[in-house]
């Protein structure tokens, strides 16, 4: 699996690092599978990923461990080709931040929204009353998203 991810990204940077947490039997738990997570980091520090797992308890054809880390690697790629700060899986988790932060203006810019990323965009506008601007940049094939947060406060939390 390793092997084959880093066939895919040697070709395209000399500087690839991937680690391996590899257990087996009682060591690992019994895991009914295995999985890869591959992390890229951007020249201006922004961190894209793409994992997936496999499991034997589905009961279905594994596919080859080889396979499974061509794939990955390719969907990394495919992350980093879109663009933007966060990877398509972590795009829900940004528009929230961007609408529970204090009463100012916050501007991000993703790759092709994914379904997921719309989801949460829909949420946070009817349970904040958060509402984005969408501006599509053609040129660079991302999209520009601006709100004013709600400025959310943790009543929880003890005032020193």
């Amino acid at each position: 699996m390793i092997h084959a991810a880093r066939g895919i990204l040697n070709p395209l940077l000399s500087d690839v690092h991937i680690f391996t947490d590899h257990k087996a039997g009682a060591q690992d738990g019994m895991s009914p599978g295995y999985g890869i997570s591959l992390v890229a980091e951007t020249t201006s520090g922004y961190v894209i990923s793409a994992d997936t797992a496999v499991s034997y308890a589905r009961g279905e054809d594994l596919i080859p461990a080889e396979k499974v880390g061509e794939q990955i690697a390719s969907a990394l790629l495919g992350e980093i080709k879109q663009g933007g700060v966060v990877d398509s899986t972590h795009q829900g988790l940004l528009f929230l931040l961007c609408a529970l932060c204090p009463k100012d203006v916050s501007e991000v810019c993703v790759g092709k929204l994914s379904p997921y990323g719309i989801a949460a965009l829909r949420h946070i506008r009817d349970f904040l009353g958060v509402k984005f601007v969408m501006k599509p940049d053609a040129s660079t094939g991302t999209v520009s998203l601006v709100c004013l947060g709600s400025g959310f406060q943790n009543l929880s939390r003890k005032v020193s």
